[in-house]
C-alpha cells in the first residue's frame, strides 16, 4: 500500500466513481495488486463502499416472488421427476426381462449363459 497513492486507495475503498475511472486505464498487475491493498483497507478500518462502482459487498435488489407461481413451478418439477424415474424403472424392468428370456432360452438350448 505505501506504493500506492493513499488517497486514492481509500477513495477506492470507498467507491468512488471517478477514481474508479482512473483505475481502468492501469494495467492489469497494478489493478491487482490495488484490488488487494482497497480490501486490506477495507477490512482493517472496516469500510463498505457506499455505491456500486467497485462494490463486492452490495446486495442485489430483491424482486417480488409470486408465491403460487413459486408452488406450480415445484409442483410441475416434482411431477416430472418422479415420471422419469417411473419410466427408468419401467425400461430397467423390461431390461430385466430381456436378459431373463435370452438367459433361459441358452439354458433350454444347453448353452453356456
Amino acid at each position: 500500500m505505501s506504493e500506492f497513492n493513499p488517497e486514492f486507495i481509500k477513495a477506492l475503498a470507498h467507491g468512488d466513481t471517478e477514481a474508479h475511472e482512473q483505475l481502468k486505464s492501469l494495467p492489469l498487475t497494478v489493478r491487482m495488486a490495488l484490488g488487494t491493498a482497497i480490501d486490506q483497507l477495507r477490512r482493517d478500518e472496516n469500510i463498505i463502499p457506499m455505491n456500486g462502482g467497485m462494490s463486492i459487498y452490495e446486495q442485489k435488489k430483491s424482486s417480488y416472488v409470486d408465491d403460487d407461481e413459486v408452488g406450480k413451478a415445484l409442483a410441475e418439477r416434482i411431477q416430472r421427476e418422479k415420471d422419469a424415474k417411473e419410466l427408468q424403472e419401467r425400461i430397467r424392468g423390461e431390461q430385466m426381462e430381456k436378459e431373463v428370456r435370452y438367459k433361459v432360452s441358452r439354458a433350454r438350448a444347453g448353452l453356456p449363459y
